[in-house]
C-alpha cells in the first residue's frame, strides 16, 4: 500500500446502533490514503475525514501509479 491507494474498510453490517467512527458519520468506507502514519499504518482520507489505519484493516480498490 502507498499514498495514493483508493482503499476500503469493512462495513460493520447489520449491527444496530454501531457507533464506530464509519457508521456515525454514514461513511461509504471507501478512502484515499495519504500519508504513512505510524508503524505499518496509513491515513486515510475518507467521506468522514480522516482516519488512521492498519494494512490488515483496509483491502485495496485501485492502486496509484
Amino acid at each position: 500500500m502507498k499514498a495514493g491507494d483508493l482503499v476500503r474498510t469493512p462495513k460493520c453490517g447489520d449491527i444496530i446502533d454501531c457507533e464506530c467512527f464509519f457508521c456515525y458519520h454514514n461513511s461509504s468506507c471507501v478512502g484515499l490514503v495519504i500519508k504513512r502514519g505510524g508503524l505499518h499504518r496509513w491515513v486515510v482520507l475518507f467521506d468522514a475525514g480522516e482516519w488512521e489505519l492498519a494494512d490488515f484493516e483496509v483491502d485495496v480498490i485501485n492502486e496509484s501509479r
